[in-house]
């Protein structure tokens, strides 16, 4: 549109946004019944709470590159409403409400008493067999869908998957040096004094597959859990499709293995003074209490899957490369704003060593699948 500006939504400005479009209604903004708050993210994230009415959560993309995230997200929902193999998947997803792309806004709805996986882990200490087996089903009903037509419907927009720039850790550009923290150029350092780290990440990237559908993006904190689902129990959404596209089908599934493996090695009090398997006793989460779980989560995927005894076991060693790449991810998210590693964070490195060089013996050992 000839003379458009768009607009910069803030807290102040995010519920008059809503009324325009009709989403919010006047009463409710005279009454008190909106509270507004910012959610730290990638893109320009608000929640907008209701007690009496519908609920938001509003993106805003600022700047060509998030636009684009936010975009494919929009897209992916049309897309999924589109296709009947869409169907299977949809229940697992928050409502979308509005897609403005002028103002590149996309309002979705925000999932009332819920909470992600992470959090849930952390204030029960328990992991849910029933919960993860949802899953488990839920991405491969996912990996399942039918997904031509994907790269028309979205006209060939293109957001590198983060698989893609996970792989190239080892070596970033140099541009990216300035804004990594000191912890995070000390892992770095790390990663480079051993080529055989760099080799299986590049052997990685090329052995990538773009098989299915996939999310991209499944970790923990996009995973909720709906205190209120269905016939009482709890439910399940899973969130956070900025970065969905055509991929590999095991690096979702190694995501989810890897927070499993974060989750148990960031709860061991490791020092630098001791070797780390003098901790392992002392983990808050053990690995041996999250077995089940994990157990429960890849056995309703590969039987939502249809997956034979040799096909998981080939999609096994794959998810757990994967795994391995997404701990080292994890070990940077870690240290953002560090001046040396931690302890924990080194050992993160370590294990994903590891579970690149002897995968399959990983997945026995640490997840117990065999």
């Amino acid at each position: 549109m000839t003379g458009y500006k768009p607009i910069i939504l803030e807290s102040s400005s995010v519920t008059l946004y809503l009324l325009s479009r009709g989403l919010v209604s006047e009463a409710a903004i005279v009454g008190n019944d909106l509270t507004v708050t910012e959610s730290p993210h990638r893109n320009a994230n608000y929640k907008v709470i209701s007690e009496h009415g519908p609920s938001y959560l509003v993106k805003q993309g600022v700047g060509a590159e998030r636009a684009a995230t936010v975009e494919r997200e929009a897209a992916l929902y049309g897309f999924f409403e589109s296709v009947p193999s869409g169907e299977a998947v949809r229940r697992y997803l928050p409502r979308c409400c509005l897609y403005d792309p002028e103002a590149h806004v996309l309002v979705i709805e925000l999932v009332r008493y819920a909470e992600d996986l992470d959090q849930y882990y952390q204030r029960v200490g328990r992991f849910s067999v029933e919960l993860v087996a949802r899953l488990g089903r839920a991405l491969g009903r996912l990996h399942s869908m039918r997904a031509s037509g994907w790269k028309e419907y979205v006209h060939g927009r293109s957001v590198a998957l983060l698989p893609l720039n996970v792989f190239a850790l080892h070596k970033p550009r140099i541009e990216r040096y300035t804004a990594l923290s000191g912890a995070n150029l000390h892992l770095l350092r790390i990663i480079q004094q051993f080529p055989e780290f760099g080799q299986l990440f590049d052997q990685l990237r090329r052995d990538w597959r773009e098989e299915c559908f996939l999310h991209g993006d499944a970790k923990w904190g996009n995973i909720l859990r709906v205190h209120r689902g269905e016939n009482g129990r709890a439910g399940l959404k899973i969130v956070d499709w900025e970065l969905a596209g055509m991929g590999d089908p095991c690096w979702d599934a190694g995501s989810i293995f890897s927070d499993y493996l974060s989750f148990w090695l960031l709860s061991i009090p490791i020092t630098g003074k001791d070797p780390p398997d003098r901790f392992l006793d002392l983990a808050r989460f053990p690995l041996a209490k999250m077995q089940p779980a994990i157990r429960a989560f890849w056995g309703a995927y590969t039987r939502t899957m249809r997956l034979d005894p040799l096909a998981a076991g080939e999609w096994l060693d794959r998810a757990m490369r994967y795994c391995a790449a997404r701990l080292v991810q994890t070990a940077f998210d870690e240290s953002q704003v560090d001046v040396e590693p931690t302890a924990n964070a080194i050992c993160l490195l370590q294990l994903s060593l590891n579970i690149l060089q002897r995968p399959r013996q990983a997945a026995v050992q640490l997840l117990g699948i065999w």
